[in-house]
């Protein structure tokens, strides 16, 4: 009774290793893999979704700005801001999205 009982945990054990070795060489460096490429795959639609939003925002500020100022000066100047403002727009939606925190 004890050799089948000590043949059985014997080969529980060795099947549980044989597991365990299969998912740390094979199971875990694919799953890897295919989490690493599913994220990267999100990342460009998000970053092209911002950059759609973002150059639409822009168009609409510069032609209302266009409308509303009378010298070129005053043109050049908010161009430069909307475009400032447009970069810090999506670097901190890019950094949310990949989980930075913001310096200070």
């Amino acid at each position: 009774m004890t050799a089948i009982l000590l043949s059985a945990v014997l080969s529980a054990a060795i099947t549980l290793t044989v597991v365990a070795i299969w998912g740390q060489v094979y199971f875990l460096p694919r799953l890897r893999r295919t989490v690493r490429q599913d994220i990267d795959e999100e990342a460009r639609k998000a970053s092209d979704l911002i950059a759609e939003s973002v150059e639409e925002a822009v168009k609409r500020g510069i032609n209302e700005g266009v409308r509303n100022l009378p010298t070129r000066e005053m043109l050049e100047e908010t161009s430069r801001s909307l475009a400032r403002s447009s970069t810090e727009i999506v670097g901190e939606r890019i950094g949310r999205f990949f989980g930075k925190k913001d310096r200070d």
